[in-house]
């Protein structure tokens, strides 16, 4: 690549005049940076037109496809050249084409190196140079690994017998499928970091022609959905000021496209890495925030223009009497919001591609958007469905045996990690479907034989516990531990656990269906009351009797007592650090202050031969729940939770000073201050020499292997991903900088 190579598609020379341009070049010498502006003549390697003989014209010069010319004994057979000896430029008729095959100039043998000029043409060309030009003609042409004096010559002719000689010459035009076939064909073998000067330049003549076509209605074509160097491209600017001009509103398709392709909407890793979904949920969250589209603003009339590579040719333009607004904030600034919006939704998958770049299957599946899981076609996918569906067909609780659901997610294994429990439950979510036991929300992680209940759920519930579940859910267990204690929970049992659930207060949505899902799961599988002890450490004894109180209160809600019931009373008591004994005490002041009947307290124990319990009176049949009785409780055991909610609830930590800029702070996961600072000067860029690195790492008086190997650590920990990969040079995960730094 020539040493200005780089330059020739972000800041091309003025065709329109002989004035010099100006070329900024930087240059770094160790860690200094200089800056130098270099004038370039635009016309100064063109070759004056030669004085003897006659002025050639196009037609006599172009050898069309496929026609073949002997040139100092090279057998040339693809055609698509010029060959003569006076062809003008097509801007400056004084000027010598650039493209032009002079075959009565010396040719030498070719040489591996061709001498570099910014505008090259075949006429300055050293005899040995010329050679390798004929060679490579003479050949298969091939683009990659091909120098690019040669593509450019090559490109020159191309372009002008494309866009100027059609003006002058009849049969141009005959030509011009074959020359945009040759053109589609070297940007499809083209090396882009080789080459890629010449790649933005054949991407925009194509991008130009079809733009022309489109608006001569020769042609239709697919909107563009690839970026083109610094503007939004031709044929999509002329497609939306189509329809401004017709008074429309913008619709989605082109919405997208003119995201993924403005320069200015700036997208992160997941619109590239994740193209099709993002295409996919960038348009249904567009409807589904701009309903018929954004209204589209007036414009300054869209001029086509391709500046052209050759030094021989001048701009080509064409005018157009439609609006150009694709640089208007009133599109950019929403489509800009929502593309990024996007972004964050796809972030998850994105990171899975990355570590799974065949996308990981079924697996990966769970990570993407809701509204994309019906646009997939995954046999697991469609299992899953038809085992949800047949679950939630019956009458509730949706009881499930969690086996299936593993055999789908994993196949053979006996049980599921929590990270995987937490995926399958997620994939579940975007199903419409809640289950219970999730790790979220305080569940152990799934495993064959185990009993799960699901529940709807809908977009937007918690994906975390408030304290007000928090302690709802601590609640329901020592309730439920002692219902089901005799091996049975009576309907007046059921009757109270559903009274508790709906006397909390302060639930989110959707939390309230998880209470009863996991009270419905509890009574199925009840609870072993494990770890429950650090959780009520925290409350002052008045506390702990309140909740005491209401606990025997509702388990005395069927008007019986079991003596498994009461040793179970008595582990709670325990828990709550509480005499054991004391359970006998409250059963007879909740019997003292009961309705109708006294509550019946057997002793454990068998029966004594020949003391038979006699039936109860039929006067005084067992008694069900009084209303008033229980909206009492209910009331009861809202206090109750809300006591308990505090021992869920956080403290307010007091608001830290803000720290100096030069003392970055250390994050929560426990990286040192100055490993901390280099890795938020790692996450500047994407790509890091060697050199670089250890130049920073100096400066922060850091060992670089053992920075980058805690950064990766703290990554692993949080992440599941490193922070770096790479040895020369070193590759920054961006988005993973993003979770892992504050």
């Amino acid at each position: 690549m020539g040493i200005f190579d780089r330059f020739r598609a972000r800041t091309p020379a003025p065709r329109q005049n002989h004035a010099e341009s100006n070329y900024e070049l930087t240059v770094r010498i160790g860690n200094e940076v200089s800056r130098v502006l270099i004038p370039i003549d635009p016309y100064d390697s063109l070759d004056p037109l030669s004085s003897e003989g006659p002025r050639q014209e196009p037609g006599q010069c172009w050898r069309p496809a496929g026609a073949a010319v002997e040139i100092a004994g090279r057998q040339i057979e693809g055609g698509l050249v010029y060959v003569g000896t006076n062809l003008p430029a097509a801007e400056h008729d004084f000027l010598l084409e650039p493209a032009l095959i002079n075959p009565s100039l010396p040719v030498g043998s070719a040489t591996s190196g061709v001498s570099e000029s910014y505008w090259p043409s075949y006429e300055s060309l050293p005899p040995g140079d010329r050679g390798g030009c004929l060679d490579w003609l003479a050949g298969p042409r091939r683009a990659a690994g091909t120098d690019q004096t040669f593509l450019f010559l090559y490109f020159y002719g191309l372009e002008r017998r494309l866009l100027f000689d059609p003006a002058n010459d009849s049969t141009a035009a005959a030509d011009q499928e074959a020359v945009l076939a040759e053109q589609r064909r070297l940007q499809a073998e083209l090396d882009e970091h080789q080459h890629h000067s010449l790649a933005i330049y054949l991407e925009r003549l194509l991008d130009f022609v079809e733009a022309q076509d489109l608006l001569a209605g020769r042609r239709e074509t697919q909107p563009p959905e690839e970026k083109s160097g610094w503007e939004v491209p031709m044929t999509l600017r002329l497609m939306i000021g189509e329809v401004a001009a017709s008074g429309l509103r913008l619709p989605a398709e082109l919405a997208k496209c003119l995201t993924l392709t403005s320069p200015e909407t700036y997208l992160r890793t997941p619109a590239q890495r994740c193209r099709r979904e993002f295409g996919e949920l960038f348009q249904i969250r567009y409807r589904e925030r701009f309903g018929e589209g954004l209204e589209l603003p007036k414009g300054e009339f869209l001029e086509l223009r391709y500046r052209t590579a050759s030094q021989g040719l001048g701009d080509a333009i064409q005018s157009t009497q439609l609006p150009d607004v694709c640089s208007s904030d009133m599109l950019i600034v929403p489509l800009r919001e929502l593309g990024r919006d996007c972004c964050g939704e796809l972030d998850a998958y994105s990171r899975w591609l990355g570590r799974n770049p065949d996308g990981g299957g079924f697996k990966g599946t769970a990570l993407l958007p809701a509204p994309l899981l019906d646009k997939i076609e995954s046999p697991e996918l469609a299992a899953l469905r038809e085992l949800l569906g047949r679950a939630s067909a019956s009458e509730e609780p949706w009881a499930i045996d969690s086996t299936e659901l593993i055999e789908l997610w994993s196949p053979g294994a006996e049980k599921l990690s929590k990270k995987e429990t937490v995926m399958a439950v997620q994939l579940l979510e975007k199903l419409g479907y809640g289950i219970e036991p999730d790790p979220r929300f305080g569940g152990p992680s799934l495993k064959r034989e185990m009993t799960a209940v699901l529940f709807s759920a809908e977009e937007g519930d918690p994906r975390a516990p408030s304290p007000a579940y928090a302690a709802a859910r601590l609640m329901l267990d020592l309730l439920t531990a002692v219902a089901a204690a005799d091996g049975t929970v009576s309907a007046e049992e059921e009757a109270a656990l559903e009274s508790h659930i709906h006397g909390v207060e302060k639930l989110y949505r959707g939390e309230r269906a998880r209470l009863k899902a996991h009270a419905n799961r509890l009574v199925l599988t009840p609870p072993k009351l494990t770890g429950q002890r650090k959780q009520l450490a925290a409350l002052a004894k008045g506390e702990r009797r309140a909740i005491a109180q209401s606990i025997v209160t509702l388990a005395a809600a069927d008007g019986e007592i079991d003596p498994a019931e009461v040793k179970m009373l008595q582990r709670i008591f325990t828990l709550l650090e509480l005499d054991p004994e004391g359970v006998y005490a409250d059963l007879h002041a909740v019997a003292a202050g009961g309705a109708d009947g006294p509550v019946v307290v057997r002793e454990g124990g068998p029966a004594e031969t020949g003391h038979a319990i006699p039936p109860a009176p039929e006067s005084q049949p067992r008694k069900g729940l009084d209303r008033a009785a229980i909206d009492e409780k209910i009331e009861e055991t809202a206090v109750v939770s809300t006591l308990l909610a505090d021992i869920f609830t956080e403290p307010e930590k007091e608001p830290e000073p803000a720290p100096a800029a030069a003392s970055p702070v250390e994050d929560a996961n426990d990286l040192a201050a100055t490993d901390l600072a280099f890795a938020q000067e790692l996450c500047r860029r994407e790509l890091w020499s060697r050199q670089e690195i250890e130049e920073l790492a100096a400066r922060l008086e850091l060992m670089v292997d053992g920075s980058l190997e805690a950064i990766n650590e703290a990554a692993f920990e949080l992440c599941s991903a490193p922070f770096s990969a790479g040895d020369e040079p070193i590759e920054i995960d961006i988005e993973i900088a993003k979770e892992l730094l504050p």
